[in-house]
């Protein structure tokens, strides 16, 4: 494999890593990687964590244990979390999903776990007592790290990204799409998921394997087409490449170019659309228990102002601002569908509805402010779009 990976995972400066690791090729030849090259990437400290989903029998069991002696065999931390099956089986959605997301909260939680910090904020205590060996730790035992964000870090190569692009493409995508799976992606305050191995083949981890006698556990379930990313893994995708050959590679790099495009629209919308943001007005529900109640359910939420928003749409009135202005709110959490802002008659070809809710978002004009807000559940996103407000009560009282 490699020596450049060196230099790309010292670029992003992460020192304390969670390895993500499933038992099989790709997240073996990962743990090995980095636990062979720790010190030539400057790594702090580093952990192992698997995630038993309790949808296979038998192998599920098999795949945690042979992680956890892999770890063992290495002296690192190893972390061990249980899902319940039967739930994700029954779950609304697509089990691949349904899995995948359980497994990133998973994940996130045992960051979150891993470590705390003293009022100093100069020691770490491990709040975890994992299986295996912990690092080199001092009498009172906390390890002597400086406090910096974990990454979680996945095995996801260039196979996995030709797979995203192909499937996206398929159904049917947009500029932000096109990007495929990012290399670093905030999941939460201080938590990134890091993928430094999306240039590499599959291939690539075989020779490596081999070439360091690595042994790893095979999922049966990646076999098994009738998933979707299987069957264009193990049938469209080899078809492909036999008609055009080099076309997984051309699918990697229209991911890169599409995330340096993608990477400048953004840019040019920050400085658009940031200006028509207003926070300094209070969230407009209050007095009465409903809506306290309400209250209580909102995750997050922009404000903007009309009147500045109007403003900037006026200026680009012949442009098609509509998906500019969807992926400026996505990457701020708010995920509308395509199209849901464009209107055809309007300046900018951007429509903000009066009153509209979407799954867990909602959208509201109030007086002179345009509320887009997350909720904790739909209902309560359909509850702020039903309710009454008046602009004279909202403005009497702010």
């Amino acid at each position: 494999m490699s020596l450049n990976l060196v230099e790309n995972i010292r670029h992003h400066g992460f020192k304390r890593l969670l390895l993500a690791v499933s038992g099989g090729l790709d997240s073996i030849c990962l743990a090995h990687y980095f636990i062979k090259n720790r010190k030539a990437l400057g790594i702090e400290w580093l952990g192992i964590a698997h995630v038993h989903h309790g949808l296979r029998e038998g192998t599920a069991d098999r795949d945690a244990k042979f992680v956890e002696e892999f770890a063992k065999s290495h002296n690192v931390p190893f972390f061990l979390k249980k899902l319940d099956g039967e739930a994700l089986k029954g779950a609304d959605g697509s089990l691949e999903e349904n899995a995948r997301d359980a497994r990133y909260k998973a994940l996130t939680e045992i960051v979150k776990s891993i470590v705390t910090l003293e009022p100093t904020g100069d020691r770490v205590h491990y709040a975890l007592d994992p299986i295996g060996a912990l690092p080199l730790q001092d009498d009172e035992g906390c390890a002597p790290i400086p406090h910096s964000p974990i990454a979680i870090v996945t095995a996801h190569h260039a196979g996995d990204q030709a797979e995203t692009v192909y499937m996206r493409l398929k159904r049917g995508t947009t500029l932000a799409g096109l990007r495929g799976i990012q290399e670093v992606r905030i999941i939460q305050d201080d938590i990134v998921i890091f993928r430094p191995f999306l240039n590499v083949t599959r291939k690539e981890l075989l020779t490596y394997a081999r070439e360091n006698g690595l042994s790893w556990c095979e999922d049966e379930s990646n076999a098994d087409v009738k998933f979707a990313r299987n069957k264009i893994r193990h049938e469209f995708l080899p078809n492909l490449e036999r008609e055009c050959p080099g076309a997984i590679q051309q699918l990697c790099k229209i991911a890169g170019l599409a995330d340096k495009a993608y990477a400048k629209v953004m840019a040019k919308c920050s400085r658009s659309f940031d200006f028509a943001q207003d926070d300094s007005r209070g969230f407009p529900l209050g007095g009465g228990h409903d809506k306290d109640s309400l209250v209580s359910r909102l995750s997050s939420f922009v404000s903007l102002d009309k009147k500045k928003l109007n403003k900037i749409l006026r200026e680009y009135a012949d442009a098609d601002l509509s998906e500019m202005f969807r992926l400026w709110l996505t990457e701020k959490g708010f995920r509308f569908p395509i199209g849901f802002f464009y209107g055809p008659k309007e300046p900018a070809h951007v429509k903000i509805p009066v009153r509209a809710v979407y799954r867990r978002r909602s959208v509201v004009k109030i007086a002179r402010t345009v509320w887009i807000c997350e909720f904790k559940d739909a209902l309560s996103a359909a509850k702020f779009v039903s309710c009454e407000k008046k602009e004279k009560d909202y403005n009497e009282s702010t």
